[in-house]
């Protein structure tokens, strides 16, 4: 869960790093066709950026080269650390998930910059933004 947040919101505000891990965590609670696990929710095709084929397999294969050498990835890389302890306060309970997203089991988010033709289509299928936190959108049904 940590890598997920590093990979979608490394360079993001602590907020947006939260509300990233709130999402996968309302998918687990609220989503059962994502999956039942955490690992399940992220794996799953099309959820999550860093692993389509749009964010480039360069990007894809460095999140491989981080698992398979993940403790020294993990002492190099401040920002992966810092989205590990938050996925690991989220899921302990010592970082509450942002009230706004869990109370609408908010799923969706993106970065409308780079998905403009995304955004359109979820607001005109009838989802509406929950809020902004820095370059990413959030959505719900």
């Amino acid at each position: 869960m940590g890598l997920c947040i590093e990979r979608e919101a490394r360079g993001e505000p602590y907020e947006g790093q939260v509300a990233v891990g709130t999402v996968i965590l309302e998918r687990v609670d609220h989503r059962d066709w994502d999956g039942k696990t955490i690992h399940e929710v992220i794996m799953r095709p099309w959820q999550f950026s860093w692993t389509m084929p749009e964010a480039g397999a360069d990007y894809y294969n460095e999140a491989i080269m981080i698992v398979r050498s993940w403790p020294a990835e993990y002492r190099r890389r401040n920002a992966l650390r810092d989205c590990c302890a938050i996925a690991k306060g989220l899921l302990l309970g010592s970082i509450p998930r942002d009230q706004e997203l869990a109370a609408a089991h908010c799923c969706q988010y993106l970065n409308p910059k780079l998905a403009a033709d995304t955004r359109a289509k979820w607001l005109a299928s009838g989802m509406t933004t929950i809020k902004k936190i820095g370059n990413h959108e959030f959505f719900a049904s």
